[in-house]
């Protein structure tokens, strides 16, 4: 017997794509200033390539994590998650550390591993009930040196380097229409810009879903 099939509302879906878009500018933003991720070839960050965050296979699972009660997570939400991971960015951060010659070939460059590491920052930066809310740096330390062995150089390595920075408003990102720079590259928030407005029009037509 199939079990119930749940579909997003507007309103979660709406928190989905603007957390998504916060999110996607908030690792574009340091990896801007520590000039990483040129070699990447699904930016900007999450929004572009198979599984990215606007793909409605994905949209329709992880935005079910803003409903009251949360519908069960292995369910419902994990699913589309695990099908986000399979993104380039996800599959190297997942990789051996590149470093360590006594394992086999290694696919992920040093590169590689310092962008999933400002990913992985960032997310513990924000706000995600599932990761148990908002942390701060010394926080994330904590937390670096509890990952995989493979993974915690790295987070360690660019923990101080984003610190030190000015940490760019999130909360200045409210709509999907009209949104400020924090602080990228004028030419990669165009691209925010195109995106975004892509995604939204295709739930529309695809999905006859109306966001505003």
């Amino acid at each position: 017997m199939m079990g119930k099939v749940l579909t997003p509302t507007k309103d979660e879906i709406r928190r989905w794509l603007v957390s998504t878009l916060q999110h996607s500018c908030h690792v574009e933003y340091f990896l801007g200033k520590l000039g990483l991720g040129n070699k990447d070839p699904e930016r900007p960050h999450d929004l572009v390539g198979l599984w990215n965050k606007y793909d409605w296979e994905i949209v329709k699972g992880l935005a079910l994590q803003y409903r009251k009660p949360r519908p069960d997570f292995e369910t419902y939400i994990l699913p589309a998650l695990k099908l986000h991971r399979q993104q380039y960015h996800h599959r190297m951060w997942n990789e051996p550390d590149p470093n360590d010659k006594t394992r086999p070939v290694q696919e992920a460059s040093e590169e590689d591993m310092l962008l999933g590491a400002v990913d992985a920052v960032c997310s513990l930066l924000e706000c995600r009930d599932y990761q148990g809310g908002a942390h701060n740096y010394k926080e994330i330390e904590e937390i670096a040196r509890k990952n995989p062995p493979h993974q915690t150089s790295w987070m360690l390595e660019v923990l101080p380097e984003m610190e030190l920075l000015r940490q760019p408003n999130l909360e200045q990102i409210t709509s999907l229409g009209d949104f400020p720079n924090i602080g990228i590259r004028r030419d990669l928030h165009d691209h925010f810009v195109i995106r975004t407005r892509e995604a939204v029009e295709t739930l529309k037509e695809k999905q006859g879903i109306l966001i505003r």
